[in-house]
C-alpha cells in the first residue's frame, strides 16, 4: 500500500485515508480512557491534569511519529 496516510500542513498531519481517520480516532479514544483511568485513581485536580499531560505527550508523539513515517515527502 503506497498511499500516504495523512498530509502535512504546517506541524499537523491530517488524514487522509480511513486508516489515518482510524489512527486519529484510536489516539482520542485511548486519551479519553487514560484521562478516566487516571481521574478515578487521583485526589485533586492537578494530580490528574499532570498525570494527564504527560501520558497525552507520549500518545501525541506517537501518533506525529505514525504520521511522519506514513506521510507524503514534503516537495522542496
Amino acid at each position: 500500500m503506497n498511499l500516504p496516510w495523512f498530509k502535512r500542513i504546517g506541524i499537523f498531519f491530517i488524514p487522509t485515508t480511513i486508516i489515518g481517520w482510524l489512527m486519529l480516532l484510536g489516539g482520542l479514544a485511548y486519551a479519553v480512557y487514560v484521562f478516566i483511568d487516571i481521574d478515578s485513581r487521583s485526589h485533586s485536580v492537578s494530580n490528574t491534569l499532570i498525570n494527564f499531560v504527560f501520558n497525552l505527550l507520549i500518545i501525541g508523539a506517537v501518533y506525529s511519529l505514525i504520521a511522519f513515517l506514513t506521510s507524503r515527502p514534503a516537495k522542496t
